[in-house]
Parts: C-alpha cells; structure tokens; sequence
C-alpha cells in the first residue's frame, strides 16, 4: 500500500489541463526525444509548485514532489528525481527565448477561449520586486538582431513598491480582465523603468496583439501628454493627478457651478464636464467619495508640509538683522512663499549682536555693542486652507476619451475604475510568502525575466479557477463555507485550496482511491468539472 499526499494539487493540474497549457507549450517549446519530461510538463510542474502552499517555491524544486502522486499529476512514468535543477532551467532559458511575451499572450488567448473571459474591460499596472545579490547587465551578442537573441531586462535599482530602495528589483506590467480579474497580458521590465514612460505602449501593443478595442483603465502615472497623443484613438479610463492647474480648479468648485450625474452607489456624488487636454477631447468625471469624507488621512500631507515651514520660520528667527528694513523684507518674503498660513503674535525685538571672534580691537568701544534684530513668529493654518485640503482630499477625478455618455455614464466609468483592485489584488498574489514568490532564487537575468511567467501563469490559473467556482456556484444556486463557516457565493480560491488540505492518494496494488473527500469537498470538485474529477477519482 502506498499513500502519496494529492491535497489541493489536483485542483491545480485540473485547471492547467482545461487551458490546454501543457499541449501548448510543447508546441512552442518542442521537446527533445531523449527528455523524460517535455517542456510543458515541466511548466505545469512549476505551477503545482507555485500554488503548493510553501513559503519558497522552486527551491528544493524536486524535494516538493517526494511524497506526492507525480504519476498521478504530470503524466506516467515521471518521478519526482526527473524535476531536477537542470531541467528547470534549461526550460526557464527555453522560455526566454522564445519571448516571455509572446509566450504568456498565446496561453491567455486560448485560456480565454475556452473559459469565455470578457476583455472588453481591462486594467493596467505594475509592481516591483526586489532581489538581492549581483545581477550584470547582460550584452547583446555583436551582430545579433534582437529577434534572434531577446535582449534580457536589467536588474537595477528604481522607484521600488515594496519600500526597499537599497534593493535591485525588476518591473512586472499586468493587464487584467475586469472579468473575474484573470491575466491577459504581461511584460517583464527593468528595475528602472517607469510607468508613465511606458504604459502607452504597452496599452498600444495588447490592442495590437489582441486586436480588441478594450476600455483600458489606469492609474494616474498614464494620464499625461505624450501618453495621450501616443495611444491616439484607442479607449482608455485614468484617473486625472491633480498637480495640473484644470483638475486643482474643478476640484475647488462649488457643486451649484457643475453638472451632477445620477449615482446608485452610496454616497458617492459624481459631476461631469467636457475638456480638453493635450488636444483630446474628453469627459472629465468628479467624483466625491464618502470614504475619504470620514478619513483623517488628509492631515498627513499637511503635516509634513508645516514641518519643512516651521523649519524655514526658526531659520528666519535665528537670523539677526543689521537694520529694521532688511528683517522687514525678509518677514515679506517669507510671508509670500506661504499658502494656506499666516504669521501671528509677530515681533520685531533688539538683540546684542555676537562679538567677533578673537580679542576685540582697541579702536572699539566695549561698553556699547552692536545691536541687531530678530523676529519673533507662530505659523498658524487658516480655517479655509484646511477647508481647501479636505475637499481636495475626498475628491478625485476620472477622465476617458469615450464621448458616449449612454454607454458608458458616469456611474459606470467609476465602477470601472474601482475594479482596478483585479489587478492589484493579482500582484498581492504574486508577492505571498505562501504563493509563489518570498524570494527569487535563480542568478541569470534571463532566468529571472522566465520565472516572472511562470509566475505570471500561475496568477491566471488562480484567477481562472477562482472565477469558475464562483460562476459554477451561482449558476447552481449553492454555497461554500467560507472561513467563519458562514455560507458564501463567492470564496477566494486561496481559501478552496486550503480547505483541501490532508487529502491522500491510497494505491493498493493496482487499485487506486482518494481518502478525506468530504461532501462539502465531494461538491467543490464536481463543480469544477471532469478534470477536477478524474485526479479525485470521480465518476
């Protein structure tokens, strides 16, 4: 008899079988004869190891299969001892140079396909991660054209999410559906890049590739000039920054002078207006919104603001003045640099100047010293400035090039631009010890660009299996207890794959059968459909 721990893995190799990832990237990448294990299974293997529940994948690669029912999982004859070190990598080099790019669109496009995932919203962004250790700029080859040698992305110190500046890092850009948040398009970038530099053309090439015209939603580092004249007629939703003088002055006015919009969702109050920035006609859309009404968070840009002046009005303090008409232009311009705050309890009073250093000259009298000036003044904020700061707090704007109000109204165009939390939630993902990366453990830039897809694959079967399970249960009208074994329509897919856990494979001789498949487990995998049942064995 043996037992071999199948847990939540086979809900994991279900759903890469259902895109047909394996098939696929063996087409790609085709496998040599002599290979015990093709590239794709080497792929769907990592992927099984991503999703496995430990806190550093791909390290120890092959130890993570001992124990487990890699037969069962990957295909017959395949032991835990052929997912050695080598052949990972030599898949991870693979894969870099067919183009990680090119690669990941080919598996979205199919997933998307055969799940029927709607990408006629999407959400653009990134995020850092960082790496320690050495990574050399890798040189192109003398003569080499970049379709025969990719170059490999650079490891370098940049703008850094995590908060970690000391570190070298690498940029991933994600498009995500707005349906069920899954993956369908990703670019590996250098540590040094940034967003508003390049999320034009990366909005130009998924339109390009997936030849759709999907709405496009942004973060405010899109919306900017060349950004708008780069990505031309294709639609896009952003969110205005309101360092530019147009949004400062719709923020500040008063709702009597604007045109509000009907709004369901609760408390929110939207107003519209037409503009025109960087010669694009477009719908600027203000939004009020009631959770940043009730937030004190407001104070803390302001805070930090009156330290750097209340450090500039103790240095004007401490300064003497020879004569009353230089410390009163220097109180002038001090006063002129001030928004939002005024000087109170302001005096002008005598001091003894400092004597020179050294031993005083005879020519000078020592019973009547210089006298000097210096001011005495608070820094107060002014009622109204506060007033200013608060509004322009719980205010935001939202612009798009899409001119057609009756389809997409104001209220809709806010909802899209909350469901940006796909892709945000996505790279939360990625960044769980738990998930796929606490650390990235290869050296080779390229191996690194590689595993960021694969990385990028395993966030699309999450996301995928998390959207079906929720479809199959709406459409069955059924639940799933959720963590506080309270009914839900809609769990996370972490929580599903937790509630696998102790799950056994038991083989007796040439019979096989699954142990701890409770009922509540029993319904999950059927609802998942025959490849969830055929690695839980059922009929």
């Amino acid at each position: 008899m043996e037992i071999e721990n199948l847990d939540h893995l086979g809900l994991v190799a279900a759903l890469v079988d259902e895109i047909g990832l394996v098939e696929l990237t063996d087409e790609l990448l085709p496998p040599h004869p002599l290979n015990h294990i093709s590239p794709g299974q080497v792929v769907k293997a990592m992927i099984l190891n991503g999703l496995g529940f430990v806190s550093a994948p791909l390290y120890l690669f092959s130890e993570f299969f001992e124990g487990k029912p890699v037969e069962h999982l990957l295909g017959a004859g395949i032991t835990a001892a052929h997912l050695n070190d080598d052949r990972l990598g030599r898949v991870l080099d693979q894969l870099f140079e067919y183009g990680t790019t090119l690669f990941f669109l080919n598996v979205a496009m199919q997933a998307a396909r055969r799940f029927g995932v709607n990408v006629s919203q999407c959400h653009l962004d990134s995020t850092s991660f960082a790496l320690d250790g050495e990574y050399p700029t890798v040189a192109r080859a003398e003569g080499a054209s970049e379709a025969e040698a990719p170059q490999a992305i650079e490891i370098c110190r940049g703008y850094s999410r995590d908060h970690r500046p000391e570190l070298k890092q690498f940029l991933v850009n994600l498009i995500c559906s707005a349906d069920g948040g899954v993956p369908v398009w990703f670019k590996v970038g250098s540590g040094n890049e940034t967003d508003s530099q390049t999320f034009a053309g990366l909005m130009r090439a998924f339109a390009e590739q997936w030849q759709t015209p999907a709405l496009m939603v942004a973060d405010a580092a899109f919306y900017s000039e060349p950004n708008l004249q780069q990505v031309g007629s294709l639609p896009w939703l952003s969110r205005v920054p309101q360092t530019l003088k147009a949004a400062q002055t719709l923020v500040d006015s008063a709702p009597d002078s604007l045109s509000e919009r009907p709004c369901d969702l609760d408390g929110y109050r939207l107003w519209e207006q037409r503009q025109r920035y960087a010669g694009v006609e477009q719908r600027w859309i203000l939004v009020e919104s009631p959770h940043r009404r009730e937030s004190e968070d407001w104070l803390k840009p302001l805070e930090k603001q009156e330290k750097g002046l209340q450090r500039s009005l103790r240095q004007l303090c401490s300064q003497v003045f020879a004569c009353k008409p230089d410390a009163m232009d220097a109180l002038l311009r001090f006063q002129d640099s001030l928004t939002g705050y005024t000087l109170t309890q302001v005096a002008l009073v005598s001091v003894a100047a400092k004597r020179p250093p050294g031993r005083p000259k005879r020519s000078q009298p020592s019973d009547s010293p210089t006298l000097g000036y210096q001011w005495q003044a608070t820094l107060e904020r002014t009622a109204e400035y506060e007033a200013q700061c608060q509004q322009r707090y719980r205010r935001f704007i939202l612009a798009t090039n899409v001119l057609d109000d009756d389809t997409y109204p104001a209220q809709r165009l806010l909802q899209e631009y909350k469901a940006q939390q796909h892709v945000e939630r996505g790279f939360r993902f990625l960044k769980d010890p738990l998930f796929f990366t606490s650390s990235v453990f290869v050296k080779k830039p390229q191996r690194v660009e590689a595993l960021a897809l694969v990385m990028a694959l395993t966030l699309l079967v999450y996301s995928l299996g998390q959207r079906k399970l929720r479809a199959q249960l709406a459409q069955a009208d059924d639940t799933v207890l959720d963590q506080k074994q309270r009914p839900t329509r809609n769990p996370t897919f972490r929580w599903i794959l937790q509630k696998f856990q102790a799950i056994h494979l038991v083989s007796i001789g040439s019979s096989q059968q699954v142990s701890n498949l409770s009922e509540e487990r029993n319904k999950i995998v059927r609802l998942m459909g025959f490849p969830a049942c055929r690695y839980y064995l059922l009929n």
